[in-house]
């Protein structure tokens, strides 16, 4: 009995300790939930922070689209967007229905007084001053309002074609794209050398420079982006010879000539006086070198020529007043000069780059447009080597490989005279049938389609480069400054280019397409005279629209 009383006694009611737990896990629970929805709030504006982002990147990328394709459209279109002609149809144009560009106008922001908002195209320029000399895009000059410049798609480059148009980014964004354009026509005056800064009239100058603003707004978004961008037009490519004679035909005669060397033609050091792929006959028939049928020809460095002239009077008194200025002579020590003829004596050095079997100098193993034989001197991969023409400017297609005549296919009309148009379209050389308009005062390039009776011509601060496709006659005492050269249609064929019986200085280069063939005497002093197209002339119409480094910027208004 006692046993059962005692089990009855130990299976009574528990005491209750579970309260506690309860009340722990219940905070611990709000703990987490507290985490969890903080970092839901995180998450989401990690979310909405990207995809702002994300749009925001679409905007700029379509607005970089936008620029990027107004230059190519102005490339594409550049025939007329540098014209000036209102019969052609010139954006340039100062009348006519083809004109697109208005004068910014004065006081224009509102924060000089003006009524006009940081929107129009001509806020992009920050400085008053500049800005008043440039002029906006605008499609009809006769109406009030502002036209954009091509938002055009690649099929609408490919047509030609001024064309607004929706562009979609990667993302799938779609958005609307402006381009305004803000024109400044580079040029040079007395007052603002040596850097060009805006003329005042659209249509003088030689270059111009085109700010593209492209701004993106998308659809239904409040996401936007600007991105400007400066295209400009340049003639950068300059002929000039690396050597003072060269010739791809023979080189005879030349008289009393005294031929100063470029001190570095082949390298750095390495010193070139004739380019011939010829046979340059100057050394002593005794020594198995030839029997000096270039006449008295004598070549030397620079400061031998001075001898004792200071340098900055080469072109002042050595050339017009110092007959002291010459190669000198054998003197009891030796030979002073590099190679040539003088008191008996006949030596041909490595100055001399010619093919004669090694006299003097191993033989030459490079010559544009020398393709033909065992041994071709040019070089079949590289098509601006096709003739001297194509080296020494710089361009290609003028002649085809290995062919022995300039093409005929080019020009607007598609039958013009290659290198012609190369002259005029590249290079915005003046065109002359005779050489009786030029004197000291000429400066630029020129291109004579007839013969040149040599006349004085450029002076120590205006030098020419003279393309002649006739005969280059010297007679009489002359003076040139510039590179002279003789263009032929055969490049290679011999025939005599430069011929006459003068005394002639020439400060520059002589470069023939045929063969060389004077007496009397010629000084020929090499200078590295590369010279640009006229810098207030007219555009050359074979120009092309570039990037200017450092102009883009992801605003309207420069910082």
């Amino acid at each position: 009995m006692n046993s059962i009383a005692h089990r009855v006694h130990r299976v009574g009611p528990k005491r209750q300790s579970g309260i506690t737990t309860l009340a722990i896990t219940l905070l611990l629970l709000g703990i987490v939930t507290i985490f969890l929805l903080f970092s839901s709030n995180v998450s989401f504006f990690d979310q909405r922070t990207a995809t702002a982002e994300n749009r925001a990147t679409a905007a700029e990328q379509m607005a970089e689209l936008a620029v990027n394709l107004g230059g190519e459209y102005l490339n594409a279109k550049r025939s007329v967007v540098v014209n000036t002609s209102a019969a052609e149809g010139g954006w340039l144009a100062s009348t006519g229905t083809s004109r697109r560009w208005v004068r910014c106008p004065a006081g224009l922001l509102a924060s000089e007084g003006g009524p006009v908002a940081m929107t129009h195209p001509c806020a992009a320029e920050r400085s008053r001053v500049r800005r008043e000399q440039m002029y906006y895009y605008d499609n009809d000059p006769s109406t009030a309002d502002i036209d954009p410049i091509p938002n055009a798609n690649l099929a609408g480059l490919q047509q030609g074609s001024l064309t607004s148009d929706t562009a979609t980014s990667t993302s799938r964004f779609t958005g609307t794209t402006t381009v305004n354009a803000l024109l400044c026509r580079l040029g040079y005056s007395a007052a603002t050398p040596p850097e060009p800064e805006c003329q005042a009239s659209p249509t003088t100058g030689a270059n111009i420079a085109i700010t593209l603003i492209a701004s993106n707004q998308q659809a239904g978004e409040s996401s936007s982006a600007t991105v400007k961008e400066t295209w400009a037009t340049a003639v950068t490519r300059v002929p000039s010879a690396a050597v003072p004679l060269i010739a791809s035909g023979t080189v005879q005669g030349l008289g009393n000539a005294q031929i100063v060397a470029a001190p570095n033609a082949g390298g750095y050091g390495v010193v070139g006086s004739i380019w011939s792929p010829n046979n340059v006959d100057i050394g002593n028939s005794s020594t198995g070198c030839g029997g000096g049928g270039v006449g008295s020809v004598t070549t030397c460095h620079i400061g031998e020529y001075l001898q004792g002239t200071p340098r900055d009077q080469l072109k002042t008194t050595c050339i017009t007043s110092n007959t002291a200025c010459g190669c000198p002579a054998v003197t009891a020590s030796g030979v002073d000069f590099l190679s040539g003829h003088s008191h008996g004596v006949k030596v041909e050095r490595g100055d001399v780059l010619d093919a004669d079997g090694d006299c003097g100098g191993a033989d030459i193993q490079f010559f544009p447009a020398q393709h033909g034989g065992s041994s071709p001197k040019d070089d079949d991969t590289d098509p601006s080597d096709d003739s001297l023409f194509e080296y020494i400017f710089d361009v290609t297609n003028v002649v085809d490989e290995n062919a022995t005549t300039v093409n005929t296919n080019c020009g607007s009309s598609g039958t013009q005279n290659c290198a012609a148009a190369t002259l005029i379209d590249d290079f915005n050389a003046t065109v002359l049938a005779d050489c009786s308009s030029l004197n000291t005062a000429s400066t630029g390039i020129f291109y004579v389609t007839g013969n040149c009776d040599l006349g004085n011509i450029g002076s120590a601060n205006n030098s020419v480069v003279l393309v002649v496709d006739g005969t280059i006659r010297i007679n009489g005492n002359v003076d040139f400054f510039g590179m002279l050269f003789a263009r032929s249609n055969s490049p290679e064929a011999n025939v005599d280019r430069v011929t006459g019986n003068g005394n002639v200085k020439i400060v520059g280069s002589l470069v023939v397409e045929g063969n060389v063939n004077t007496t009397g005497s010629i000084d020929l002093i090499y200078d590295n005279t590369s010279v640009g197209a006229n810098p207030n002339g007219p555009i050359p119409p074979g120009v092309r629209f570039g990037k200017v480094s450092g102009s883009w910027l992801d605003s309207q208004v420069g910082i």
